[in-house]
């Protein structure tokens, strides 16, 4: 019988998986973002190679699922890696709305709010690496991460309503499918924090 995974081994897993979806989260921040350095095309492309070998990547880190035990640190585990996952495949779907997005001004259509929110995503995976690791070294430190983050979920959905809104005004009605598409990667972005907020809650359970 295979010897089941403990809490610290499942723990440094996680880990692994977020550090690099923490990765994956700051490309896409990058490219959302007006004020920051303007990014050139062949430097999008690099990272965007990267961003995409990295989800590819990513489905060998879930290969310990096959040790888990089975017990309640199991079923929280199974479902944490449920909403790891998900975050995973929202991260692919916001990265293929780019793709569709290339042709367009990004510059001029992106407002300084859909970096916000994109930035606060960037701030919660952050945060929920961090999370992982001071829960095997200061559960109040953790605790205190785990405000952090419910408060950051909070102001992504408030963010969303606004940024919708700006999105319809800076858009304009010659531009309906590109408002569109920028509606789209706001719902994926404010996803990507309920998963974020869900993995969390488990995270404080274990």
């Amino acid at each position: 019988m295979t010897e089941s995974l403990d809490r610290e081994t499942i723990m440094g897993h996680f880990s692994g998986i977020l550090e690099i979806q923490e990765k994956l989260s700051g490309y896409i921040h990058r490219r959302l973002c007006v004020n920051c350095d303007e990014l050139v095309d062949e430097e999008w492309l690099n990272k965007r190679k990267e961003a995409f070998k990295f989800i590819r990547g990513l489905v060998d880190k879930y290969a310990f699922s096959k040790k888990l035990p089975r017990d309640e640190l199991g079923i929280l585990t199974q479902s944490m890696i449920s909403h790891l996952l998900n975050i995973q495949h929202t991260f692919l779907r916001v990265l293929v709305l780019i793709d569709i997005l290339q042709d367009e001004p990004f510059n001029e259509i992106f407002m300084d709010s859909l970096s916000t929110i994109s930035s606060k995503v960037q701030e919660m995976m952050d945060a929920l690496k961090k999370m992982v690791n001071q829960r095997a070294e200061n559960l109040n430190d953790a605790e205190i991460t785990l405000e952090i983050l419910m408060k950051l979920e909070r102001e992504i959905d408030e963010d969303n309503i606004v940024i919708c809104r700006q999105i319809s005004v800076a858009a304009g009605s010659d531009c309906d499918f590109a408002s569109y598409i920028l509606r789209k990667i706001v719902a994926e972005l404010e996803h990507i924090s309920d998963y974020a907020k869900e993995c969390a809650e488990i995270i404080a359970e274990i």
